[in-house]
């Protein structure tokens, strides 16, 4: 059984999140990460305090001895543990002024997420569209 080096929390009812997972997976042959959907996790085990609230708006990687990143630097840094070129980028994007600077990037995706699953066919998705943005 492998030993996951990083937990990934995150939406597991959004077409775009459930896409790059499954990517993820494929290219994970080593089982580094674990992939966790907030709605039924036991978020306080995994993050002491993490709310759903929380976990709805960004994915979380938690380490094995608790250290937790949210937003572009946690996808970074789960992309980080992926073999070759993905790795690679991880690697940079996980330097926190790199992963600062894509943050209004990952936030604006993540804001729209629903729609943007839509719009690429990704019809597992369940969010319902906030009408006031």
């Amino acid at each position: 059984m492998p030993r996951h080096e990083l937990t990934v929390v995150y939406d597991g009812e959004c077409g775009i999140c459930e896409a790059l997972k499954q990517r993820a997976e494929a290219l994970d042959a080593r089982g580094r990460l674990r992939f966790v959907a907030y709605q039924g996790a036991d978020l306080d085990a995994l993050v002491p305090g993490l709310t759903p609230a929380e976990a709805s708006r960004a994915v979380i990687a938690v380490t094995p001895d608790g250290r937790t990143w949210a937003g572009a630097r946690a996808f970074f840094k789960a992309m980080e543990h992926l073999p070759g070129f993905w790795g690679k980028i991880g690697s940079v994007g996980a330097v926190p002024v790199v992963s600062w600077l894509a943050g209004p990037a990952y936030r604006l995706v993540a804001a729209r997420r629903g729609q943007i699953s839509r719009w690429l066919g990704l019809n597992q998705c369940r969010i319902v569209p906030d009408r006031r943005t």
